[in-house]
């Protein structure tokens, strides 16, 4: 099931995920002295990035990580890592330690082992998380058509992670698996654009294949918050 947050404005959208998102991490401090958030990509977040590293926490018990990763160095345009460092880990909240997703092997499935062994390292599970949707209905890099979908959706999996390296992705990716994200206290879905709204709106009547986003809004016992613009 979901909930809906709808703003005619993106930035006034951006400024209650990021007032929600802090609570959610305050309470997350308040009861084990630690959080962790993971955030996606893209340009839809950059102004909640924006807002939430303005936020008065105890940054420095968070960790943030990414949702996936394009196989890129940490200074290309096209980095998710890139993204958040400029744009979260500013202000207050550069306080908090990242946890990248991406390694030096030279193609995620090289990378892999490496990656699941950080993660599982690092963190026991991940608190909150922030999903955002394209207009083609994936989310993460859980894409239609994708050799590794039917993995990366199936919440038994033990993988953490997993390379995402189709032939029709401009980029190699690493995703967080389903089994991963499923188990924070919080989701989030947050997107903005009428053709957005087109999608989603297909993507609540059913699950599908076509929809990889649909699998998320259906899940039993799977609240999820989406903050969306009209």
């Amino acid at each position: 099931m979901w909930t809906e947050t709808i703003s005619d404005s993106e930035d006034v959208l951006a400024q209650k995920l990021a007032l929600s998102v802090s609570k959610q991490l305050e309470a997350c401090l308040k009861e084990k002295n630690k959080a962790c958030l993971a955030v996606s990509g893209g340009k839809t977040p950059i102004a909640f990035f924006q807002y939430l590293s303005q936020q008065e926490l105890d940054w420095a018990k968070v960790t943030i990580t990414l949702v996936d990763e394009r196989w890129v160095s940490a200074d290309h345009q096209d980095s998710n890592e890139k993204l958040v460092r400029d744009n979260l880990l500013q202000n207050n909240a550069q306080k908090a330690y990242f946890l990248g997703l991406k390694n030096e092997a030279e193609l995620p499935s090289e990378g892999i082992m490496d990656c699941e062994t950080q993660l599982r390292t690092q963190i026991d599970h991940i608190d909150v998380v922030v999903l955002g949707m394209g207009a083609d209905g994936h989310t993460a890099s859980w894409f239609t058509g994708s050799h590794k979908l039917g993995a990366l959706l199936d919440g038994e999996t033990s993988a953490w992670c997993l390379p995402v390296e189709d032939d029709f992705l401009p980029q190699p990716r690493m995703s967080l698996t389903w089994r991963l994200i499923k188990r924070a206290e919080k989701i989030y879905l947050h997107f903005s654009g009428k053709d957005k709204n087109a999608v989603f709106e297909k993507a609540c009547e059913e699950v599908s294949d076509q929809l990889p986003v649909s699998y998320i809004l259906h899940k039993d016992g799977i609240n999820i918050s989406v903050f969306r613009t009209e």
